[in-house]
């Protein structure tokens, strides 16, 4: 580790106890009242009782000190990078069956650093109505994270008990949206450089906020969801809101299937298929083709187990992309993430990850250079309003590094 990194890192230490510090006088009982009170006062009940709707506040702030080009979605040139936001719920029942949400947020980008100037964003808004009894069949259309996987549903900030996303969720490959590489040597050369994290995508961007509707309920010990959206699971986020983009290319089709055999398992079988290319990579396309001829194919187990103390999750990711003047290539990424709570208070967290690149068409190379990351962490949760979590992250990729193998993160978080 570089002196450099060093002195970013105990920067970031630094910091962040000043940071928590100068919330911890809401920690206290008085602080705590108000907040409670506020949350309260955050929640209205119509006169008949068939109208409810309740707003809540989250805010979050994020220091990261990366070791330089940083892993993953972080877009700095800054060895320590300060990444506040702050997101605004509502959500509206109106009687028993019709749910309304949102859910807006103002940051520095959907992921660190890509709007260095701040942004406010409505990432999510979807109207869902309950057609069966007993959650068996739902209808939900809007803007919502994808039902591929088991992640998205616990990526937000506080119901995650780490602070960065899994391998596949947020490691850029060498696979572009916006244009076709010219030749299959091009492409080949890609794996060699340092992620272009204005040009590459990962398998899944984030919870993936597209837009769509979709068929989803619960039937004794299955679960089952079934979804149209406007974007592929890799897409960017600029490409989600369909009130702005609309269908550029044919709509991406994703599906998962669940079981609770017991209540500590939980298992699922997931698989997306859709163009990922944009309608801006028309141009650098071979002629006669277009981008609605180049899918994203994507297959995915996961598993997780909670006992006690302790909560396993886990997910294997198998995704093929039909490149242009390449032809297609795989990648097979998972993790295993395990949660211990050492008291109520407080818990550490361990989470490994791999991906495995297959070989390029016609060629002994593989893609991509295959990658391993391990994610340490420990959280604290003081009351149901204020929560810290710590973490840092080793990542390794065959042969030569193209990217700074450590980062650490901190994080703390408010919500009423």
């Amino acid at each position: 580790m570089s002196f450099h990194l060093r002195a970013s890192v105990f920067g970031c230490i630094r910091a962040w106890v000043v940071t928590f510090g100068a919330l911890c006088p809401l920690a206290d009982v008085s602080a705590q009242e108000i907040l409670d009170a506020l949350e309260e006062k955050l929640v209205y009940t119509s006169a008949e009782g068939n109208v409810q709707a309740d707003f809540s506040v989250v805010s979050d702030v994020t220091l990261f000190a990366a070791e330089l080009p940083p892993q993953g979605l972080l877009l700095t040139n800054s060895e320590l990078f300060l990444a506040p936001r702050l997101s605004v719920f509502l959500d509206v029942q109106f009687g028993e069956r019709v749910i309304l949400h949102g859910q807006m947020r103002a940051d520095r980008g959907f992921d660190p650093g890509y709007e260095s100037g701040g942004q406010v964003r409505l990432d999510e808004y979807f109207l869902q109505l309950r057609a069966a009894e007993a959650e068996k069949v739902n209808l939900r259309a809007g803007k919502y994270p994808t039902v591929f996987g088991s992640w998205a549903p616990r990526s937000l900030a506080w119901d995650s008990p780490l602070i960065t996303a899994p391998d596949a969720y947020e490691n850029l490959v060498p696979i572009t949206d916006r244009a076709a590489p010219s030749n299959l040597a091009g492409f080949a050369a890609r794996r060699d450089m340092a992620a272009n994290k204005a040009g590459w995508v990962p398998i899944i961007w984030g919870p993936s906020y597209a837009t769509g509707a979709a068929v989803l309920g619960r039937i004794e010990a299955f679960d089952y969801a079934l979804e149209v959206k406007n974007a592929s699971l890799s897409s960017r986020p600029e490409t989600w809101d369909a009130i702005d983009n609309g269908f550029q290319t044919q709509p991406t089709t994703s599906v998962r299937l669940g079981l609770q055999p017991s209540p500590e398992w939980t298992l699922g079988s997931s698989f997306s298929r859709g163009p990922y290319m944009q309608e801006s990579a028309q141009a650098s396309l071979p002629t006669g083709t277009s981008v609605d001829d180049f899918h994203q194919t994507t297959w995915g187990l996961d598993a997780g187990y909670a006992h006690r103390d302790w909560q396993v999750w886990s997910e294997l990711i198998l995704a093929t992309f039909d490149v242009p003047r390449v032809g297609e290539v795989d990648v097979l990424s998972g993790y295993i993430e395990a949660k211990y709570k050492i008291t109520p208070q407080y818990w550490v967290v361990l989470r490994v990850n791999q991906s495995w690149f297959g070989d390029i068409p016609g060629l002994t190379s593989s893609w991509d250079r295959n990658t391993s990351r391990l994610d340490l962490g420990l959280g604290y949760r003081y009351s149901t309003h204020i929560g810290a979590k710590f973490q840092y992250s080793y990542a390794q990729q065959q042969g030569p590094d193209t990217e700074g193998n450590h980062l650490f993160a901190a994080q703390v978080i408010v919500r009423f």
